[in-house]
């Protein structure tokens, strides 16, 4: 019997879920504790690796995975990976490409929309009793009209931006690869510069990987590029946004709200100075999880390794990442 280790540890409805993708013929085990050592102690029997969460997969992991064939990422991120270390193991890696791409469009919509209307402030108003509804309702704003940057245009960005069409808006985007002409027009949006985009637009959306180039590309410096008023939204990776500049960007309403999916450390610390905002709307890297993308994040996962040990490699081509 073959065994899937997972860099996640599941409980209650997703175990149930991992056992029902679950292959004939394979078992699975979980890393018990979220770090690295942990993983290196407990890979050393395992098939397959099924990668999830944000424990870092890297050389020290690798030297103890005597046994593995090969790497699913059970998204598509794969800053928790050392691509390097699995070249030189020749351990190939296949994503899940595009399985969560709708939940997170639909969670940075959700937090578009919330942040604009101030939803957690006035449910908490509404809820300690405070019923000032022109006074409450004028300090909230409408997306139709409004002009939205997204920043990368992946699978994920291009979801976003055909939710956001029928409310009227402008649409602006920023990627190194400019999509062609018929697609710019189908998703009715239009290529510009960082800079530009920063400065005309009423929300920033980051839809964009995490590299050493980009590390912080939200940061004091392109923070007072922004609009006065603006709005900034991610649901791509923490380390996207400094946290220091964006907290003194909404103390001091160069930003009038921020929701954040992603953080620089996650779980947040105790200490996180963002949380005691009241401009902003946390939520716990969830953007990509609901019952409809787990179970398909985990029946595409499993199929994947059910197929590479059937040496039926061409049904699953699409899905293997390639190194460059």
């Amino acid at each position: 019997m073959k065994t899937i280790f997972l860099t996640n540890h599941y409980s209650g409805t997703p175990l149930d879920i991992v056992k029902s993708a679950l292959p004939a013929g394979f078992s699975f085990s979980m890393l018990e504790e979220p770090s690295a050592g942990c993983l290196a102690e407990s890979i050393a029997n395992a098939d397959y690796l099924l990668a999830g969460g944000r424990v870092r997969i890297d050389e020290n992991v690798l030297s103890h995975a005597t046994s593995l064939k090969m790497v699913q990422r059970s998204g598509v991120g794969l800053d928790s990976i050392d691509l390097e270390a699995l070249r030189r193991h020749n351990i190939p890696l296949y994503v899940n490409k595009g399985v969560n791409s709708q939940s997170v469009a639909e969670h940075a919509l959700l937090l578009m929309l919330a942040c604009l209307r101030r939803l957690t402030e006035i449910h908490n108003n509404t809820v300690a009793g405070i019923w000032k509804k022109q006074e409450q309702g004028v300090r909230t704003f409408e997306l139709h009209g409004k002009t939205v940057g997204l920043v990368g245009m992946g699978s994920i960005a291009r979801k976003v931006a055909r939710l956001l069409n029928p409310f009227g808006i402008r649409i602006l985007y920023f990627d190194p690869y400019r999509l062609d002409e018929k697609t710019e027009h189908e998703l009715s949006v239009e290529h510009t510069d960082f800079n530009t985009l920063l400065g005309e637009s009423d929300i920033v959306s980051l839809h964009c990987p995490m590299t050493d180039e980009n590390s912080r590309m939200i940061n004091g410096t392109t923070l007072s590029q922004m609009k006065r008023g603006a709005i900034l939204v991610n649901t791509a990776r923490g380390g996207l946004v400094d946290s220091a500049a964006l907290h003194a960007a909404l103390q001091d309403g160069r930003l009038s709200f921020a929701g954040l999916d992603v953080h620089e450390t996650e779980p947040i610390p105790a200490e996180y100075p963002l949380k005691s905002l009241p401009n902003i709307i946390l939520t716990p890297h969830v953007a990509g999880v609901t019952a409809d993308s787990f179970r398909a994040m985990m029946t595409d996962a499993m199929r994947n390794i059910e197929l590479f040990e059937l040496g039926r490699l061409s049904e699953i081509e699409q899905a293997r990442y390639q190194f460059h």
